[in-house]
């Protein structure tokens, strides 16, 4: 049977991703596809394509000297966008899925940093999820593993794969937002929350904020542990919330009547609120030191990072190596 082709003749992002990480794992042996997976999805042991056994029992009296068997069927369901898993269409591949025969399993592989809420609402144990930066780590593992033997084609086609993975940009994990903070970092300290102009636009899937202030990114990293897109500071919200004695809701009571106490935000307005761990919540990410900025601009003059926001991973921030601006840029 003729291979799937190395270089995919798709040219939409999904199918050409889908085919080129196919073609791969068609040219590589069925074990290290059995190890990729198991490692990006954190299910070792549970992925298991084919079984070797020494004197397996057999019916009645039967107990012959080997069994080497495979019985699985492993779907795939790509998506090069965020957010762009629906529950209907999973609900419609797992259709295909058998529940009793064999060991059959729906994969789903997207760019989201967390996994999304169309995978978390079915709580199917046949559905699988994992992202591309999670198949690029486990690649990474295997290839680094000294107690396995990869030969040097399958290694060429794995770096392959992840330089696609990089060009068409799904590695960028980018979780955290890190805003401009000269009034937000202090305002953070004190109140656990960062309160903006309503409805601004965040992308999708920040699981942190971090501030940058005094030419620097701040070592605290809190999880956003809540957000309203458009929250009206007045006396007539604080009681609505209070009366509704959810814990979200008194949160934001309490946060409205301290700062219109203290003359911090217009009475009237509207303000979308990020509910924050505190700095001191196991939560919260403390980096080993404030990253400072090196920009400069052609003339040699400092420049801002940020001046409004911008996007990275947790995972750039929190690396050792990381102490100035740059080097986020060239990770």
């Amino acid at each position: 049977m003729a291979k799937n082709p190395l270089f995919s003749a798709y040219r939409q992002g999904e199918n050409r991703v889908t085919s080129s990480m196919l073609a791969v794992f068609e040219r590589i042996d069925l074990s290290l596809v059995e190890t990729l997976l198991a490692a990006a999805t954190g299910e070792a042991g549970s992925i298991q394509t084919v079984t070797f056994v020494n004197q397996p029992r057999g019916r009645g009296a039967s107990v012959p000297d080997a069994r080497i068997a495979a019985s699985f069927a492993y779907w795939f369901e790509v998506k090069t966008a965020r957010n762009a898993l629906t529950e209907a269409q999973l609900r419609e591949h797992l259709l295909n899925v058998g529940s009793t025969r064999g060991d059959e399993r729906l994969f789903v592989i997207t760019p989201d940093p967390t996994k999304p809420g169309a995978v978390e609402a079915k709580e199917d144990h046949r559905l699988i999820w994992f992202n591309f930066k999670s198949l690029s780590d486990a690649i990474d593992e295997a290839l680094a593993d000294t107690k396995t033997l990869v030969p040097e084609q399958a290694r060429f086609l794995l770096r392959e794969l992840q330089a696609l993975l990089v060009e068409d940009g799904l590695l960028n994990v980018d979780d955290v937002v890190v805003v401009a903070a000269r009034m937000a970092y202090p305002e953070y300290i004190k109140h656990a929350a960062y309160i903006c102009q309503p409805n601004r636009s965040f992308r999708e899937g920040l699981t942190h904020l971090g501030f940058y202030t005094d030419s620097a990114i701040q070592r605290e990293v809190p999880m956003v542990e809540g957000r309203e897109f458009a929250v009206p500071f007045t006396r007539t919200e604080i009681d609505r919330r209070r009366q509704t004695r959810n814990s979200v809701d008194g949160r934001i009571a309490t946060l409205i009547e301290t700062l219109l106490e203290s003359d911090s935000r217009q009475e009237g307005s509207e303000y979308q609120v990020f509910l924050l761990s505190d700095r001191n919540s196991p939560a919260t990410v403390k980096l080993p030191a404030p990253i400072m900025n090196d920009q400069r601009d052609v003339n040699d003059q400092p420049v801002a990072w940020t001046m409004g926001q911008r996007y990275v991973a947790l995972e750039q921030l929190k690396r050792p190596s990381v102490k100035f601006t740059s080097d986020l840029q060239q990770i």
